[in-house]
């Protein structure tokens, strides 16, 4: 938005500010606009932050996700992407590492998610940050999005909160409370986290961490809050309970030097979450508001981009919000059950000294499940319109 655009709230309504509007600005609420945008639709964003902001989220992009960065227009490499190729799963001392199935890369969601708004902006959408919005409807043959001191109507809008539920469009809340910080290593430990994306077990939850850049390291965890109630949420707290639990851990961290005061963080997080109920034949949930795949497969920036994504085509092909929500959540379910069995084998002490010590003898199998959680079906959403008719 320039300084002579008007701010959402000023905008003069009519029977249509848009011919749809995207509830968040983050990958799949962009996405969604951009995707929009560039076969002529008009799409605005309505994003609740001020600007380019960080997130609790991991920032490991398979390669399915790169496929679909691709489509849209990113080049995640000029980004300052780090390439990955290799697994380490540890439990206390014991290590296991696997060849990935692709070439993974991981970029900061502060550049990645801006770059992607920035490209739905180019394409034609209008982005109207610092705006919350308070309500979305469907009303006759429009919806109704409110923000504070306006509404404004369109022919469809993506549910695209992101993490954040709009009033009246709740999911249950999870156990787990999620955490990230950046902190820029000592040297040695830079040379020993190249190409390799660590998934770290400890009691209570589990950490991953991988370089984004070839200064700073970005650690994500989940921990459960019970757990989380004895420790404490600051990060010198929660570094050293993960610690003394993996040497590992430790010698990565000794030495950095924290990027930000203190780790961002959500609650509540309902992994495993699949939004069975429709919204309304014009309301198409996307992200995080669709499904939450459990953060450790991997692909919940894949997830944001192609809900996204396929969520533009639905609109585009006049296909109603509840079947494009039934199609997509059956496309996911597979890849979501054996997440959830991986979820499960992590949580449980026993499960775990089983699962590295089999990782260990059969780093293949570690490769074949890693396969197994990618999402599906993604090439139908990057093939030239006539391939998907």
């Amino acid at each position: 938005m320039t300084n002579s655009d008007p701010s959402p709230d000023e905008a003069p309504l009519g029977n249509a500010t848009a011919d749809a509007i995207a509830v968040g600005g983050g990958l799949a609420g962009s996405a969604f606009a951009l995707e929009l945008a560039r076969h002529g639709a008009s799409v605005m964003i309505f994003e609740r932050m001020g600007g380019p902001h960080h997130k609790v989220c991991g920032e490991f992009l398979s390669d399915g996700a790169q496929a679909l960065l691709s489509y849209v227009g990113i080049d995640v490499h000029a980004l300052g992407g780090s390439s990955i190729d290799t697994l380490c799963l540890a439990n206390g001392s014991k290590q296991a590492h696997a060849r990935l199935p692709f070439k993974a890369v991981a970029v900061s969601r502060f550049l990645l998610d801006e770059a992607v708004a920035k490209a739905a902006e180019h394409a034609g959408a209008k982005i109207f940050r610092a705006t919350s919005v308070e309500g979305i409807e469907h009303s006759g043959d429009c919806v109704r999005v409110r923000t504070a001191r306006a509404t404004f109507e369109c022919r469809a809008a993506a549910l695209a909160s992101g993490k954040h539920n709009i009033r009246g469009l709740p999911r249950p809340d999870g156990p787990m409370v999620g955490f990230k910080i950046h902190v820029r290593p000592t040297q040695a430990a830079r040379a020993a986290l190249i190409g390799i994306v660590h998934l770290i077990a400890f009691a209570g939850g589990y950490l991953g961490l991988c370089m984004v850049d070839d200064q700073t390291l970005s650690i994500a965890w989940n921990i459960n809050s019970d757990v989380l109630r004895f420790i404490g949420t600051s990060w010198a707290a929660q570094s050293a309970y993960v610690a003394m639990q993996s040497r590992m851990f430790a010698d990565f961290i000794s030495g950095a030097t924290p990027v930000w005061e203190k780790p961002l963080a959500v609650a509540g997080l309902p992994y495993g979450f699949m939004r069975s109920a429709t919204i309304s034949p014009a309301i198409y949930p996307v992200g995080d508001q669709l499904a939450v795949i459990p953060s450790f497969a991997g692909d919940g920036t894949a997830l944001a981009l192609a809900s996204g994504i396929a969520a533009a085509q639905a609109v585009l092909k006049c296909e109603s919000a509840p079947d494009f929500q039934a199609r997509m959540l059956a496309n996911f379910k597979p890849q979501f059950t054996r997440a959830a069995a991986l979820d499960r084998v992590i949580a449980g002490a026993l499960l775990r000294r089983v699962g590295i010590a089999g990782a260990r003898l059969f780093p293949g199998m570690v490769t074949m499940l890693v396969s197994g959680t990618r999402l599906r079906g993604l090439d139908g959403l990057t093939a030239s319109p006539d391939a998907r008719n």
